[in-house]
């Protein structure tokens, strides 16, 4: 092996450094994990207000942080791979949360973690074959009728609110979610059948 194959492999490699984690974009999916759990367990201490106001700030990070890592240049393997563990992270732990308040059913939590798991499994198996799968605009219009209807739900739970509006927005944030969560299983299927047609 001459020493320019050595150093062709060395930098094909992926490393990480710290400093990767410190670009804004980056720093905003950390930050939207964080805020979505510092608010899930702002609700079980009994601040359902704050809960929702920073619920709903970490959420809007989802559709910032990859508006700045293309706008400034610093789009990344590891800033995409932020982006998804932040959007299956902040999902499921808001829905855990909305499912114990009574807002929505528990087979909705059911079938994002298992659609979370089989995504998780064929990226897994595509990494070992050096297969990028990367993120469709399927997966992301789910991400967003979820981080929608969450937050629909959570108003209406959360906050005092007229019984009248109450009414009407929990049947939409459960519609949203049905569509979010059909959706993000349809993304899942593409993403098998493009490993499926890396592999052939």
């Amino acid at each position: 092996m001459t020493p320019a194959t050595k150093s062709a492999q060395v930098q094909t490699q992926a490393t990480i450094r710290i400093a990767d984690f410190t670009t804004l974009p980056n720093l905003l999916s950390l930050a939207r994990i964080a805020g979505v759990a510092a608010a899930v367990l702002l609700y079980f201490e009994g601040h359902p207000r704050v809960t929702v106001i920073l619920g709903t700030a970490a959420c809007l990070t989802d559709h910032l942080d990859g508006y700045l890592a293309r706008r400034l240049g610093q789009e990344s393997v590891l800033g995409a791979m932020l982006d998804q563990a932040a959007d299956s992270f902040t999902t499921a732990i808001a829905m855990a949360m909305l499912v114990i308040a009574g807002g929505f059913p528990f087979v909705f939590l059911l079938i994002f973690l298992l659609r979370e798991f089989w995504v998780a499994t064929v990226r897994r198996y595509a990494a070992l074959g050096h297969v990028e799968i990367p993120s469709h605009i399927v997966g992301k219009l789910a991400t967003a009728f979820m981080y929608y209807a969450m937050m629909l739900m959570a108003i209406a739970l959360m906050l005092d609110i007229p019984e009248a509006i109450a009414a009407w927005m929990r049947p939409l944030a459960v519609f949203g979610m049905a569509a979010g969560l059909a959706l993000s299983c349809l993304s899942g299927v593409r993403y098998t059948l493009v490993l499926a047609g890396k592999a052939r």
